[in-house]
């Protein structure tokens, strides 16, 4: 079959990150101006390729391509695959419905949160004709083999569909072994395109996941439906493969996407010896949570590559963290930021304003807290209710408008209050406000300037700060919130 996996255009914001199963978590100036390529549709492309399919990939995003461009490609397509969100899913559909008209035979399969939480809803759209569950990638490929040998497909597990008018909602798919997932074929991205992040400390990167989950519960995090509530990780041996076919193909930084790398520390240690052992000439960066890491394991990572490690922060005040069950301790934060200042290796981290419990001075305490513990760099963000989170449900049983969340707009995604008022006290105004004054006090410090000045050590990073600086800078102190 001829298959276009497809990071779509957008017909209302340019710059936003749609890497993950999660579709768009984080856009714009206020993250530096971040790119990604996307992981999640490489996964696919590559299953669908080795299964024999006419594959044709094509992240419109990175290479700046409109529905009309898009429309000359599906045309001669069969099938079109595409992740989407909560935040993407009304544009999604708008585009899909400009490809049908393009093609009325085109077959439409989406994946991602709205699919995954709200399949009934989502199958109103008549542009969309299979909607996949959770982990999309071993169903589409069920799905498109019997569909190719004209086989009823109807069956397969985790899909979603309409037949005979009638919506039909399948039992979920199991979860999938990550060490049977193939490494994905990075060759299908846009040549001569190195995507973008204020993070990364040497061009070309790329991004890897070696597991899939996360042992953590947080009411704001949909994680834990989208991939259970199990860890599972790949072994070792095939994350070292893995980095062996980054390398070969030029890429000299990765940032691994799992929820929390340092989970593993036992395969982690085999890893980083390796990459030692090897004098692997390869730097990275990893998430992790403040409560599962060592200062010995903070050395070895530095010693082994490693320049960064993000962390969610989230809030300075105890009991909103006990709230929204984050399951780590303030003082815990202030004791493994202090290690990292004192070994040397760079932090990053995630706040959120206008959390469950949040008033004007736990917002103002948590800013200062941030500036104390002296990250390398920071990211704060209005706290959102995603479809799929018990922080969600709960809105929901408060306000039944909020629906299935598809009415959140990616241009408008952490810089503006969404349904915040049934769980803060700040009004919109003052979480603007304050997300705003965040990013001043926090990068506009002399100290901070000064620490960054002295930090660069080549024309590549210079260039990086500066495109970052500026786009942050911008953000900070424009009027309108974008």
């Amino acid at each position: 079959m001829k298959v276009l996996v497809l990071n779509p255009p957008s017909t209302v914001t340019k710059n936003y990150i749609r890497d993950l199963i999660y579709g768009c978590w984080c856009k714009g100036k206020r993250i530096g101006g971040a790119t990604s390529p996307p992981l999640n549709l490489l996964y696919i492309a590559t299953i669908l390729k080795n299964d024999g399919h006419k594959v044709k990939f094509v992240d419109a995003l990175a290479e700046e391509k409109s529905i009309d461009d898009i429309k000359k490609i599906i045309k001669q397509t069969d099938v079109v695959i595409e992740s989407t969100s909560q935040m993407s899913f009304t544009d999604d559909v708008h585009v899909l419905t400009q490809f049908k008209k393009a093609n009325p035979k085109l077959v439409t399969i989406l994946f991602g949160s709205q699919p995954t939480f709200y399949p009934e809803e989502a199958l109103d759209q008549k542009a969309v004709d299979i909607l996949v569950k959770r982990e999309a990638e071993f169903i589409i490929k069920d799905v498109l083999h019997l569909m190719e040998q004209g086989k009823d497909w109807g069956k397969v597990l985790g899909i979603a569909y309409r037949k005979n008018g009638k919506k039909i909602i399948n039992p979920d798919y199991p979860f999938s072994d990550v060490n049977k997932l193939p490494i994905p074929d990075r060759t299908f991205l846009p040549k001569n395109i190195d995507f973008f992040n204020p993070i990364i400390k040497r061009m070309p990167y790329t991004t890897a996941m070696t597991s899939r989950g996360c042992p953590g519960l947080c009411t704001f995090c949909n994680v834990p439906d989208f991939y259970g509530k199990t860890d599972r990780f790949m072994t070792a041996e095939r994350v070292i493969e893995e980095i062996k076919e980054i390398m070969k193909l030029g890429y000299r930084e990765i940032w691994f996407r799992d929820e929390t790398f340092t989970a593993f520390p036992k395969r982690n240690e085999i890893i980083c010896n390796w990459l030692i052992k090897n004098k692997v000439d390869l730097t990275w960066i990893a998430n992790a949570r403040v409560n599962m890491i060592t200062k010995d394991m903070m050395k070895l990572m530095k010693k082994a590559g490693c320049h960064m490690i993000k962390f969610g922060v989230e809030s300075s005040n105890q009991e909103i963290l006990n709230r929204v069950k984050k399951g780590i301790k303030v003082s815990k934060t202030k004791e493994v930021f202090s290690w990292a200042n004192e070994i040397g290796i760079g932090t990053h981290a995630h706040t959120m304003i206008g959390m469950p419990g949040d008033t004007k001075e736990t917002v103002e305490a948590t800013i200062q807290f941030i500036k104390e513990i002296n990250p390398t760099t920071a990211t704060f963000g209005i706290c959102t209710p995603y479809a799929g989170t018990p922080m969600f449900n709960e809105v929901l049983e408060k306000n039944p408008a909020i629906k299935d969340g598809s009415s959140l707009s990616k241009v408008r995604l952490h810089v503006d209050a969404y349904y915040s008022k049934h769980f803060t006290k700040v009004s919109n105004k003052d979480l603007q406000r304050y997300l705003k004054k965040a990013y001043r006090e926090f990068y506009f410090r002399p100290s901070y300037i000064w620490k960054w000045i002295k930090r660069i050590d080549n024309l590549d990073e210079l260039k990086r700060v500066l495109l970052a600086g500026s786009n942050v800078f911008s953000f900070a102190t424009n009027k309108k919130m974008s």
